[in-house]
């Protein structure tokens, strides 16, 4: 053993291959180190401790060696962190794949795949798994012995009859249909989950509104073998709870691992996970990298919601994560929603999914009853007819208030979130930082949403008129005009500075005022539900305002009951647009045939894979102008984004920034992955200046 630049260097010991963690992008890459007696036990996929480049910096073991690759003296391992093996080779190979997929390091999606470790829980759980070891060696001979007695025992003998009784009662209820049994394909699908050989099964699902997708994940993680483990991913903390409340009913043990849990129940969440302690796991965005022993089966509810993406780098939609286990672990893939995505409809066309439909049934058992408000409700309805609560969304809501509660879904939380110049229609803006203006009560002034400031005597730049008129009403106006309405029922306010509503806190006859992903689920479901301000939700300002508008009505619909039991949908909106006339028909292909036809004559996802490249202005013109990209990629930019966001200027001492989009065919996507990869670690190896991100298939490029 030598010394050499501050540190011990060991010579003749065996080496470990160490991946680190939070390294610079032009070293992710494997490094060698040597085992020393104190470290001796470090095999693959357990944490250690190095120094590197004059730090302690973490790392996983990725293979052990008697001999070196190289004839340079190695750095020792400063400290074997825990002996547990929290990565193990597949879920390596599943970060290597997604760092590849998404132009980013392994080392970050070590970061994302693992929590921090917590000393306490490990310690803690390490003596839970040796009691409940030493708890199952004592219970062995009992066992035996009672296996041994029932044995001799003969028919009549005291038990057999209670034995028989649960059989024919678990026969009983395996013969009674399951929602799930609609689904063409689906029981293949759950019979081929985990087989070592063959296909992997893979496969969508787009529910009708009256199945439950909690019900029908259930009843696919009953049908495993219970040597087999399952993942399910859900966007939001109470969809995993409504699951877990299925799970619990039904007497299937399961682990939840949220990402909102403090640090030390996440890391003895986790260890519970990786010792197999338990084969079923729900959770969030978080847990997609959960350590499940065994997996046969993951299953994603509405991937396409947007907190299944990851805000931190490489920016891994769970999607792609679910992709990258499926293929390295060979688990089945199911994805459940309330409407189509475009994403998956890709993955169909292109063999890579099966999209499993339901039997035919009668509408009225399957869905409730939608309808829109086109032009004969409101040519019979009069003048109230054009107004945002004509009296046909009334009597909706007074007749399922007979029934039970009522449902009333808008766009945006608030009182008046946006205003516009009554005479030219000019968007109402901060005169001093151009931020939006809002209206926060029924007779207050304006507020500025960005800067705070109060706005007493605005005037139109364009018309300089001073009155001004509502462009979106919010939920807190909404729930006003309501509650003037119907003042005798129970009104509650789900989203925005409201805060959530917890599913058991619906009033059983009252009305319930939710912004969209905010609707809490009662157990008998919604007696009727108003959608209103459509057109307002298919104004917003992206590209694909149209398809994320089904996705949120389908969502709220699927909380409603059927029409058989007077479930009744109504859409306040123009009803000849697409998005709307696509809810009132049932399974239509029409509305989704002109989607993709429209993306594929303006190449737009999923007909093109887009980069987004945001930075430092230099940096960003300097990086597109080193890095070479595949031949065919066409490139959008650099545009300032300081010309974007309008006339405020940036902040003293911070460079312009500049944002460029790039484009390429679908097929080459991974030469474009790879292209972008390696022009980070060059700008990195360089040490470039100036702040840049790189990110793959933005969720708003355009």
């Amino acid at each position: 053993m030598r010394t050499t630049s501050g540190f011990d260097v060991v010579e003749d010991r065996p080496v470990a291959s160490v991946r680190l963690i939070g390294v610079l992008p032009h070293l992710d890459r494997p490094f060698e180190y040597a085992v020393t007696p104190d470290t001796a036990a470090a095999g693959p996929g357990m944490r250690v401790r190095v120094r590197f480049s004059g730090r302690d910096t973490e790392g996983i073991v990725l293979t052990r060696s008697e001999r070196p690759t190289t004839d340079r003296p190695l750095a020792p391992l400063t400290r074997l962190v825990s002996e547990d093996v929290v990565v193990p080779p597949a879920m390596m190979r599943v970060c290597e794949d997604v760092a590849q997929r998404c132009a980013g390091t392994v080392g970050d999606v070590l970061r994302l795949a693992l929590p921090p470790r917590h000393a306490r829980a490990e310690k803690n759980d390490r003596a839970a798994e040796e009691a409940e070891a030493v708890a199952a060696e004592a219970a062995t001979p009992g066992e035996e012995a009672e296996e041994q007695g029932l044995g001799e025992q003969g028919p009549e003998e005291p038990g057999a009859a209670e034995a028989g009784e649960s059989a024919d009662r678990a026969d009983v209820a395996a013969a009674q249909p399951r929602p799930g049994d609609r689904y063409r394909g689906l029981s293949a699908l759950l019979s081929r989950a985990g087989s070592p050989t063959g296909p992997v099964p893979r496969a969508t699902i787009t529910l009708d509104p009256a199945d439950s997708w909690t019900t029908i994940a259930a009843d696919a993680i009953a049908a495993l073998d219970p040597a087999q483990g399952a993942l399910v991913i859900a966007p939001d903390q109470r969809d995993v709870a409504r699951l877990s409340r299925v799970l619990t009913e039904r007497g299937i043990d399961h682990e939840i691992l949220a990402g909102t849990e403090g640090p030390e129940k996440r890391y003895r969440t986790f260890r519970r996970i990786l010792r197999g302690a338990t084969r079923v796991v729900l959770g969030n965005r978080s847990a997609a990298f959960a350590p499940v022993k065994d997996l046969a089966l993951a299953i994603c509810w509405d991937s396409a919601d947007d907190l299944l993406e990851e805000p931190r780098a490489p920016y891994p939609h769970m999607r792609t994560v679910l992709q990258c286990r499926s293929h390295e672990e060979r688990c089945a893939l199911l994805f459940l929603a309330a409407s189509d995505a475009v994403p998956l409809r890709a993955l169909v066309d292109s063999g890579y999914l099966a999209r499993l439909d339901p039997e035919p049934a009668p509408l009225n058992q399957v869905r409730p009853r939608i309808v829109a408000m086109d032009e004969y409700l409101r040519e019979r309805e009069g003048p109230s007819g054009r107004s945002r609560l004509p009296r046909e969304a009334l009597r909706v809501i007074r007749t399922g208030l007979e029934q039970g509660p009522v449902l009333v879904q808008v766009p945006r939380s608030g009182y008046v979130p946006a205003v516009a110049c009554t005479f030219c229609g000019t968007r109402c803006r901060c005169p001093h930082c151009a931020g939006p203006l809002l209206l926060a009560g029924g007779d207050g002034p304006l507020h500025c949403t960005v800067c705070g400031r109060r706005e007493d005597g605005y005037r139109c730049p364009e018309c300089h008129r001073t009155q001004v008129r509502a462009m979106v009403i919010g939920s807190t106006r909404t729930a006003e005009e309501l509650r003037r309405t119907f003042p005798e029922a129970p009104l509650r306010i789900a989203g925005g500075a409201h805060g959530p509503l917890a599913d058991q806190d619906v009033p059983e006859r009252g009305i319930v005022v939710a912004t969209p992903g905010a609707e809490p689920a009662p157990q008998d479901r919604y007696a009727a539900c108003l959608l209103l301000d459509a057109d307002a939700m298919l104004a917003r300002a992206a590209y694909d305002a149209d398809v994320e508008s089904v996705r949120r009505w389908s969502n709220a619909i699927a909380l409603v009951r059927s029409a058989e039991h007077g479930g009744e949908v109504l859409v306040v909106g123009t009803a000849t647009l697409p998005a709307i006339r696509h809810l009132v028909a049932h399974r239509s292909e029409v509305f989704w045939e002109r989607v993709l036809a429209d993306r594929q004559e303006l190449d737009l996802p999923p007909f093109s894979r887009t980069a987004e490249v945001v930075g430092a202005r230099d940096a960003c013109r300097a990086f597109l102008e080193s890095t070479p990209l595949p031949d065919g990629t066409d490139v959008f930019g650099p545009v300032d984004l300081d010309a974007q966001t309008g006339p405020a200027p940036a902040a003293p001492g911070t460079a312009e920034r500049a944002r460029a989009v790039l484009r390429l065919e679908p097929r080459r996507s991974r030469e474009l992955a790879d292209a972008l990869r390696a022009g980070v670690a060059s700008r990195s190896a360089r040490k470039a200046p100036g702040s840049l991100r790189v990110r793959l298939d933005p969720p708003s490029v355009f």
